[in-house]
Order: C-alpha cells, then sequence, then structure tokens
C-alpha cells in the first residue's frame, strides 16, 4: 500500500561539542505525510532545556497550535507545560539545580506546514499553501531552483545579536511576550524549505550579504560525517559560531503516493539521535526515495536491488563516520603534541638565555 508524502527530508546536526552530543540543546520533528515540520533550539542557560526543545519540536507536530487564537494557544502551552514538569524527577536534582527549576527551561521555535491550496483538493498537488509560525530566531528559506524566495523570521545577519524572544517551560507571567511572526506563500513541487538554529542561520545570512549564498543544494546527497566536517571546519576558521547546529532540508512533492511497506512516523530528534516518538523512525540522514505513481509497484528483482543499494549506502557512510572521527581525534593529538614541544623548547631557550656564561 502506497503512503503519501509533500516533502522528502534530510536532517543533519552537530552538538557544540561534537565529544558530548548529548549535550545538544537543538531538536526537530517531522511528518512527511501531512507536512509538517518543526526545529527548535533550546537556551543553554535553562535547566533541561534540551528536553523542552524535543517536546516542544514534538508537540507542535502532532498536535498543530494556533498562536492567532490566544486562548486555544495558551491552553496548549498549559499542557505542554505539565508534561515537561512531570518528566523530571526533582529527587534526582543537585542542590543547585533546584532554584533554577522554578524559572525553568527555554526555547526559540519554528515550524512549517504544508496544506493543499484548496481545502476539498485530493491527489497531486501543483501547489501547496505554506503556513509558517515563528518565535526567535531559528530560521526558515524558501528557494525554488537557484534563487531564494523568502529567508524568514530574520533577513539580515545583523538581526541575530541581540537575544531572541523565546518560549518558556514555566509560566513567569511574561506570556503577552511569546509573539508568533506568521507568513503564508504557495510552494510548489520541487521547491527546497532550509530550517536551521541560528548558528547556521547566521553564517547563511552572512554569505548571502556577501555576494555568495550557501548553495543549501549540494548539501541534498552530502553524507553526514561530511557535512559535520564541514560544520567543524567553519567553526575552526572562524566563520561560524561555536554552538549547536542543526539542519533541515524539505524537498517538496507534489504529494503522490509512492509504494511502501511501513508507515515512518514522525520523530523528534536530539544531537545523540534519540527518537522521542513512538513507530519507525526516520533516520537522522535519511534520504527518502523518489516518488513513484500509486500503483506502479516495481518488481521484486528492483525491491532486492534498491534495498542492497541502501544497505551499501548505510554501510559506506558508517565507515565515513568512523574514518572521520578516526582524522578528527588524530589530528587533535597532533596539534597537542605541537603546542607541547613548542611550549618545551621556549622553556628550553629561556633557561638558556637566563643561565650564566662559563668563564
Amino acid at each position: 500500500m502506497g503512503r503519501t508524502m509533500r516533502f522528502e527530508s534530510r536532517v543533519f546536526t552537530l552538538a557544540k561539542d561534537p565529544e558530548h552530543p548529548e549535550q545538544n540543546q537543538d531538536a526537530c520533528c517531522l511528518d512527511s505525510a501531512r507536512g509538517l515540520a518543526a526545529i527548535a533550539d533550546g537556551v543553554a542557560t535553562g535547566i533541561f532545556s534540551r528536553q523542552w526543545a524535543a517536546l516542544l519540536a514534538e508537540a507542535v507536530v502532532a498536535d498543530v497550535p494556533n498562536p492567532d487564537d490566544p486562548e486555544a494557544f495558551a491552553s496548549w502551552l498549559a499542557e505542554r507545560r505539565r508534561g515537561w514538569s512531570q518528566s523530571i524527577d526533582v529527587s534526582q536534582l543537585a542542590w543547585y539545580q533546584k532554584p533554577k527549576l522554578r524559572e525553568g527551561a527555554f526555547s526559540t521555535l519554528l515550524w512549517v506546514h504544508l496544506l493543499p491550496e484548496h481545502e476539498s483538493a485530493s491527489g497531486p498537488q501543483q501547489c501547496w499553501r505554506m503556513r509558517v509560525f515563528a518565535v526567535g530566531d531559528s530560521c526558515l528559506w524558501h528557494l525554488r531552483g537557484c534563487q531564494t524566495l523568502r529567508t524568514f523570521p530574520v533577513e539580515k545577519a545583523e538581526q541575530l545579536e541581540v537575544n531572541p524572544v523565546v518560549v518558556g517551560s514555566v509560566d513567569l507571567g511574561r506570556d503577552a511576550q511569546i509573539r508568533f511572526q506568521h507568513y503564508e506563500d504557495r510552494c510548489q513541487p520541487g521547491d527546497l524549505l532550509v530550517l536551521c538554529t541560528d548558528a547556521i542561520a547566521a553564517w547563511a545570512l552572512r554569505r548571502a550579504e556577501s555576494g555568495h549564498p550557501p548553495r543549501w543544494e549540494e548539501y541534498w546527497d552530502m553524507p553526514r560525517a561530511a557535512w559535520q566536517a564541514e560544520i567543524t571546519r567553519l567553526r575552526e576558521e572562524g566563520h561560524m559560531r561555536y554552538d549547536d547546529a542543526t539542519l533541515m532540508l524539505l524537498r517538496v512533492t507534489d504529494g503522490r503516493a509512492r509504494p511502501s511497506q511501513t508507515e515512518p512516523a514522525a520523530r523528534a530528534t536530539a544531537a545523540d539521535g534519540t527518537t522521542l516518538s513512538e513507530g519507525p523512525a526516520i533516520g537522522e540522514d535519511s534520504q527518502e526515495a523518489q516518488l513513484q505513481p500509486a500503483g506502479d509497484k516495481p518488481p521484486p528483482a528492483a525491491d532486492i536491488a534498491s534495498e542492497w543499494k541502501q544497505k551499501a549506502k548505510e554501510i559506506s557512510e558508517q565507515v565515513s563516520d568512523q574514518l572521520s572521527e578516526g582524522v578528527t581525534l588524530g589530528w587533535r593529538k597532533i596539534k597537542q603534541w605541537a603546542r607541547s614541544t613548542e611550549s618545551a623548547i621556549r622553556k628550553y631557550r629561556q633557561k638558556n638565555r637566563d643561565k650564566p656564561p662559563d668563564d
């Protein structure tokens, strides 16, 4: 039986400290069948912000809120806050954590929802109605071919230099400040939607302002290890801030059904790959197959070939990840050795300069 998909996806993430992915405060969740994707960036100064960001991203996809209805959104947010509070075992907290619990966690939030242009429309779509909501500095790019149609909600890199408005896990009496920015547009099959957290957004906006915008399309076929290596290089060269980095690429389709043996479920993703929703998960660096017309089921031989091709790709990327990790660790050891050697030489020279000459 086939399933419909409103977009295909690739998801990449890299923690601020790659050796501690469990500390990544970013999270994302998507449901390609319903055309929903959400991304959130937990604020490190809060407590359990990673869990709060993941909870928000998952909740948006499971039950899309309506920020335009203040009463309904307040009820939706209150339920999420109860879920966050109930997930914390207070008895396990250290003494210095308990005071911070009163202020809670904080996170940005952005989501995109693709809907049929006409409510009664069914079957393949020539155009989708796109609704985007955002609070904070996680960003979306809408591209058609090589042309950027819109960046939202941030349009200039300098806008990322101020502290963003965030959603809190505790009601501190400041909910009136949570004002979602919202826009609607039309998107077509083949359009690329890019969702990312602020570290990537700042780098991308600076590139665009210098006349050299990122080539987002190149990331679509890039192995996860190669993407992480590029982010590491950009950090080391000072082009990207040292912060958690998450990138979601959504390739808009016409919603045509394609053969499938399993139904991927929505998934919330943290840097360590934790799946926070039930059901089969879409891989962190998965690329969903090209759509086929409903009923055009490939012959068994094609299924087998496709399965082996996918397995070969997975093995290749695993080997690539291991090699990348080994090279990174080796390079760090070389740099540490070089620094130690340089320090020893300086001490030796200083010692000889201070030594009185022989009579």
